[in-house]
């Protein structure tokens, strides 16, 4: 190209057809736009022992105002020639305009096909206003870039194959592609802002640890994933097929992310939703109608560190089959505030843990969690060894949990809720839980140790960790437990334990400190049991005073 021309395609009906090259080549400067409609780009293959296919290549030149305009995109094919090198590559092309491939309706691969590239399916750096559509990715990207995957396991995801790369990027639509197979990534992501996946489909990306569906590292702005599936399909768990669904690792910048819809199914080796929201990172993660299912690790996991900020809304969505359904922790001095409603989480199979896990990090001090559990379904199969919740500050931050109106059926050997303090730390843990309506499923072996548990400095002597419990109270606030299946439960309904130097508080309470049979009766008044609590205390025993600090 002329470096300080302007070369402009117009009229529409633009058709490059191709067996070896690149069929659009735009390098060294100037500014190129191709307008109208019905263009289209066909680079095949060429002679066996060739790759230098490449179907749209702008390098160091500017896409135009008016933007580059496709109907169709397709590169490679299923001969015996050897496979294309890239299918697109985008590389310092400016701000002012982008690449649109439109493909027809909503038509599957209307957009064009790219397949076995050896290299990168699309490549985009340094580049802006990117909007993909109808476009099927098919085994696109078959050589590992890193071959150790030494890089991505440190965060840096800038050496590596995937279907589509982008890297430095503003504005990104992806719509209707069918990603399917590839060495490492299905999406990866470095520095993107404002990334939109919708009505997308990822299956068997990866082979190998830190390779996921989706990748991204330092995602910012307004970001949305609608209506997509990621799924594997191929291999055993935790011994082949790729990693994470969707790792996202975050260290500044402000990300406001909403995932409606879809589902991510069958992870082999890790979760369906990964988030690592660290540094000054001020993250808003919004779940809604979404759902994670048998995935080898967890199904939502959000942990924070440093000095980040994360809210995380998980809505009427399914958690089922995970490792954890749903996991979120603070470690350093970061601020998390969860709010999970009208969810559906169960754990059914063998290899399941946990339903809901609140944890603060050990030996952090700065940390402070706010969770909302409201008005959930979750459950627990029979003889699995699971919680249903578990809150564990294991630091000496401050966790404020409030569990309200769920209904949870429990069938599991371990507590259909446990929430305890103290173990490399003195933090503060509050809990509210009130109206909430619990199955306890006894069938005469490996049955549930005790339906509520809350304990305090679970180490010592020297833990003074503290801890509110707000268990029940008058009307719609009282737990109502049930045994469907009858039987009684020595633990108790609920059991409170107050262990070594931390301290107890029971709202509302006015007996002696160790008068454990007064704090029985007390807890025993505020809800409605089956099994009578139980009350236990090593130093201080209970005290009682105000409402517990709400999240």
């Amino acid at each position: 190209m002329n470096s300080g021309g302007t070369i402009n395609f117009t009229g529409g009906n633009l058709v490059l057809n191709t067996t070896g090259g690149i069929a659009f080549d735009a390098t060294g400067g100037g500014t190129v736009n191709v307008t109208g409609t019905g263009n289209t780009i066909n680079a095949t293959t060429g002679p066996a022992n060739t790759n230098t296919n490449t179907a749209l290549n702008v390098n160091a030149t500017n896409i135009g105002s008016s933007n580059l305009n496709f109907q169709s995109i397709s590169c490679g094919n299923n001969t015996a020639a050897a496979d294309p090198a890239n299918g697109i590559t985008l590389n310092t092309t400016g701000s002012a305009g982008g690449l649109f491939v439109t493909g027809s309706g909503s038509s599957d691969g209307t957009g064009g096909t790219i397949q076995n590239t050896t290299g990168r399916g699309a490549s985009f750096i340094s580049s802006s206003n990117i909007s993909l559509k109808n476009i099927n990715f098919t085994n696109a990207s078959t050589s590992d870039l890193d071959a150790d995957n030494s890089g991505l396991s440190t965060g840096d995801n800038l050496v590596t194959n995937a279907s589509i790369h982008l890297q430095s990027v503003t504005t990104v639509t992806l719509d209707n592609l069918n990603i399917s197979g590839g060495a490492e990534q299905g999406i990866n992501g470095n520095a993107v802002s404002g990334f939109s996946l919708l009505n997308s489909s990822i299956v068997d990306a990866g082979n190998g640890p830190d390779e996921d569906g989706i990748h991204f590292y330092n995602m910012s702005g307004t970001c949305a994933i609608t209506n997509s599936t990621i799924n594997c399909t191929v291999g055993v768990p935790n011994t082949t097929g790729g990693d994470d669904h969707l790792n996202l690792q975050t260290t500044s910048g402000t990300l406001n992310l909403t995932i409606t819809g879809g589902s991510v199914t069958n992870a082999n080796k890790g979760s369906g939703y990964l988030f690592g929201i660290r540094g000054t990172t001020n993250a808003t993660i919004t779940f809604t109608n979404a759902s994670s299912t048998g995935n080898f690790s967890g199904g939502i996991v959000a942990d924070a560190f440093d000095n980040a900020v994360m809210n995380l809304n998980v809505t009427n969505s399914t958690s089922s089959g995970n490792n954890d359904q749903l996991s979120v922790s603070a470690g350093d001095n970061s601020d998390v505030e969860l709010v999970a409603s009208g969810n559906t989480l169960s754990s059914v199979a063998s290899g399941d843990f946990v339903v809901v896990s609140l944890l603060g990090s050990a030996f952090d001090n700065g940390f402070v969690l706010d969770a909302n559990l409201s008005n959930n379904t979750i459950s627990v199969a029979n003889g699995l060894t699971a919680d249903g919740i578990i809150s564990f500050n294991a630091g000496g931050g401050a966790m404020n949990i409030a569990i309200t109106g769920n209904t949870i059926n429990y069938a599991g050997t371990q507590r259909a809720i446990i929430f305890q303090a103290g173990q490399d730390g003195s933090g503060s843990t509050n809990a509210t839980v009130t109206g909430n309506i619990i199955d306890i499923q006894l069938d005469g072996t490996g049955n549930a140790v005790t339906g509520i548990l809350a304990q305090s400095a679970i180490t010592g002597p020297g833990n003074t960790s503290s801890m509110c419990a707000d268990i029940g109270g008058a009307g719609a606030l009282s737990n109502t437990f049930t045994h469907s299946l009858g039987g009684t439960m020595a633990g108790g309904d609920i059991r409170v334990r107050q262990r070594n130097d931390g301290t107890v508080r029971l709202p509302g309470y006015v007996g002696a400190a160790t008068d454990f049979t007064a704090v029985i009766n007390f807890l025993n008044g505020r809800n409605v049991e089956i099994s009578s609590s139980t009350a236990t205390g090593d130093s201080s025993g209970f005290a009682g005073g105000a409402a517990c600090t709400q999240p």
